[in-house]
């Protein structure tokens, strides 16, 4: 479940159950919304107030053990055995970047198929020599030679059964953007063959403001449903042989992340049984088509479906992020001799490759630079180094900051990074061998933030209801904050798996407190960068744990604040955040009181296999959780008020979710409002989406003349 903004055209329907003299009916222009021309300049300030020091760049001197950073115009020296920083009129000069006098090196590279539209394949792929296109056509594959004459690679696919291409669920759930994929030596082009037969069909229209309509139909399949079939051929360009790949003997499965290892000598492809908790990265033999597990992983909740793999410069072996320790870390692999290494300590989870150095001299050949969270400070980032045969693991950085805008040594002894927190404005820093403190090398300028009156937001934590984990959060101030008097209380929220919306960095208040809210944001568990524990709390619960720590956490801030307003509490989301938004009115109406609802998953029921199956299974094995997490089978608990906005060609959340709330609301004679739009996706950038939200939540939240 992705967010992708589309453009669209506007109308309103009203509930049967609104009288037409409710003011809340229409909207406010948001430029006429009390507060907005000061949401318009804190959100215009908010890019100036605050300019972190950044290094320009940076020189080192290992034999002198300085460093020289550049920031600005000026230049910083660092004396590195002593860990301090060098002032005074005598300072030495950077060393001189001498040219090489090499030739540089050209690369040639082959030409790039157009990226797809969300949740497609892209139909032409280009072979690394240039000589060879291969086009999706009329569900067929057609190869292109050098002389420009057309081969037909396949002749009988049709709607059904396809070649070259997927479809729209392996697009949006697992990021397969490709279906052709030519060997690095393009002398082979392996391909999809995808068979969605028994995939149930769910059709919109298209058009609703022309004269006619279309008919827009997509194999999409729902929890429980008929899977597409995916399977693999191989073409050899010079015999023209076409063969088929060993995909495994389930057909219930995904098949996806396909490509070739850089020698050309196995096809890989990532396995996933259907339930998810079992991850393969499998090698077929171009040849024969036969193929080998390398990699087995299993979960007890579900595996990350995108682990990362890198290829290093022998094309034999090859980095890979594993969770089978619980956190995110990775491995050194090799295609014929197994895992080599575990490359640190598995306690915490790695984040992202700074660089992957290759060099004889060091221990397993090479060094990882790479960031990570912290044990002790989970929010924060830090900059981790290890060799590549394990050995050598250092923390680079300190626990105290989140870090960023690394630079590091050529022999890893020390770094330079920009380090801040919630309280803390950002510093350029840098970091000497086994020194405690770093040298603080330049501050942020904080007098352009004091003078223009807006504040910065505040990271606050508590513990979950049951006291199994530790949540963090944001809460944002408006810039007339009077802590004497009461604030109305807006959540932000979208909380699904695979997002995080909290940082521990020194960031403005949201502009949109300036509407007179305070305005909250929360990771819930289910989250992600904090472990597969914490991740998996949700697993078979979406809408049940992540929305009591939503509620628990508001209700936290409430015991602690005597200036927020427990009688006004609203929420606000899109898509995941839309789903948690509509549902909280529904599983927590003592707390939350007004609701804006994008683009909402009313039932998990209504959305796709590999997303929903991969955190709930089917409706048949979660039954009971799939009607407690259901925002139609708890419409009857609406109490506060609730705005709806969908779009009505939105081939991802579909439409029928709000209008399934919709005829239960108004079968139960419970008012509420919607806002639909004819020719909107799932993203809604009509200009009447946002006047509409925000005039309904200022209207209902902020009393006339309290604003900021």
């Amino acid at each position: 479940m992705r967010f992708h903004p589309l453009g669209s055209i506007a109308f309103l329907l009203l509930a049967t159950s609104i009288a037409p003299a409710d003011p809340g009916a229409g909207w406010d222009p948001f430029s006429e919304i009390p507060g907005a021309d000061q949401v318009q300049r804190a959100s215009t300030a908010g890019r100036s107030l605050i300019r972190p020091p950044r290094p320009r760049s940076v020189r080192w001197d290992l034999d002198r053990g300085l460093a020289f950073v550049r920031s600005g115009s000026e230049w910083l020296v660092v004396d590195l055995e002593q860990c301090v920083r060098l002032t005074g009129d005598d300072l030495p000069s950077p060393p001189r970047v001498e040219a090489s006098g090499e030739e540089p090196r050209t690369r040639r590279r082959g030409r790039r198929a157009a990226a797809p539209a969300r949740g497609r394949q892209a139909t032409t792929s280009y072979s690394p020599d240039g000589n060879w296109t291969a086009r999706h056509e009329d569900f067929n594959v057609v190869l292109e030679g050098p002389d420009g004459t057309q081969r037909q690679v396949t002749t009988d696919g049709d709607a059904r059964e396809r070649y070259g291409t997927a479809s729209w669920v392996y697009g949006e759930e697992l990021g397969q953007q490709t279906a052709m994929w030519f060997s690095p030596d393009s002398r082979q082009l392996a391909f999809y063959a995808f068979d969605v037969t028994e995939v149930p069909d769910y059709f919109l229209l298209d058009g609703l403001t022309s004269l006619r309509t279309e008919v827009m139909d997509e194999a999409y399949p729902k929890p429980g449903d008929p899977n597409p079939i995916a399977g693999l051929r191989i073409h050899d360009l010079d015999s023209g042989e076409t063969i088929t790949v060993d995909v495994g003997e389930e057909p219930d499965q995904y098949v996806f992340d396909v490509d070739y290892t850089p020698d050309s000598r196995y096809l890989t492809f990532l396995r996933m049984n259907r339930l998810q908790n079992r991850l393969e990265l499998v090698l077929g033999d171009p040849a024969t088509g036969r193929s080998r597990t390398l990699i087995e992983e299993t979960q007890p909740t579900w595996v990350a479906h995108d682990p990362e793999l890198r290829w290093l410069e022998d094309g034999r072996r090859f980095l890979w992020s594993s969770e089978r320790s619980g956190f995110r870390t990775y491995e050194l692999w090799d295609v014929d001799a197994g895992r080599l290494a575990v490359l640190g300590p598995g306690s915490f989870p790695s984040g992202s490759v700074l660089s992957l150095e290759e060099d004889p001299g060091l221990p397993g050949g090479g060094r990882l630079l790479f960031t990570g969270r912290s044990e002790r400070a989970p929010l924060n980032q830090q900059l981790y180094a290890v060799n590549l045969d394990g050995s050598g693991f250092r923390q680079l950085t300190g626990d105290d900051l989140t870090h960023s805008g690394f630079q590091v040594a050529p022999d890893g002894s020390a770094v330079v990074a920009i380090g801040e927190a919630w309280d803390q404005a950002p510093r350029l820093l840098a970091y000497c061998g086994g020194a405690a403190d770093p040298v603080v090398l330049r501050e942020t300028d904080l007098e352009p933030l004091a003078s223009s009156g807006f504040r910065p937001s505040e990271l606050f934590s508590f513990t979950t209801e049951d006291g199994s984990a530790t949540c963090f959060g944001r809460i944002h101030y408006p810039s007339g904050f009077d802590p004497s008097r009461r604030w109305p209380v807006l959540v932000d929220v979208y909380g699904g798996p695979e997002s995080s919306a909290v940082r521990n960095r020194f960031s403005m208040s949201s502009p949109m407190t300036e509407f007179g809210f305070v305005v909250v944001q929360i990771d819930n568990r289910g989250t992600e960068g904090r472990g597969k524990a914490f991740e998996g709390a949700t697993y078979l619960k979406l809408g049940l744990v992540d929305l009591d720590d939503q509620a628990h956490g508001v209700r936290t801030l409430l015991e602690r604040h005597e200036f927020l307003d427990g009688e006004r509490v609203g929420i606000t989301g899109h898509s995941y955040g839309g789903y948690l938004s509509a549902l909280a009115l529904l599983r927590h109406p003592d707390l939350f009181t007004v609701a804006v609802a994008g683009a909402p998953v009313t039932d998990w029921r209504n959305y796709d296999t590999i997303y929903t199956e991969r955190y709930m299974r089917t409706p048949d094995a979660n039954r009971e959780n799939y009607d407690a997490s259901s925002c139609v089978e708890l419409a009857g608990n609406l109490e506060g008020e609730l705005l709806l906005l969908h779009g009505m060609v939105d081939d991802n959340v579909h439409p029928s979710n709000s209008w399934q709330l919709v005829n239960r609301l108004q079968g139960l004679d419970r008012p509420f409002e919607m806002l639909f739009f004819p020719n909107s996706a799932h993203g809604i950038w009509s200009p009447a989406s946002r006047s509409a939200k925000w005039s309904f939540l200022v209207e209902r939240l902020v009393p006339e003349g309290s604003g900021t």
